[in-house]
């Protein structure tokens, strides 16, 4: 399982437990900068997109946008934010 994979499954955790976006923007920047060494251009783009919603509710995705999200991730296809 590649990283984007495994960020993936852990986003679909957060998304089915319904945890409040604000949260899941916070982790993803956390994410980031844990792995920044192994993240690419794209995945970076992905994770700091998804930090923007811990800016507030203006800025985020629905749960259904993140689990679509998350799927794609997990089966390895571009990710359309």
């Amino acid at each position: 399982m590649d990283i984007k994979q495994g960020y993936g499954h852990e986003l679909k955790k957060y998304v089915l437990a319904k945890s409040p976006t604000e949260k899941i923007g916070m982790w993803a920047f956390s994410f980031y900068w844990d792995n920044i060494e192994e993240i690419d251009l794209e995945f970076r783009d992905i994770l700091i997109t998804l930090n923007t919603m811990e800016l507030g509710p203006e800025f985020a995705f629905t749960y259904k946008e993140l689990e679509q999200i998350a799927d794609d991730l997990i089966a390895g296809k571009e990710v359309k934010l």
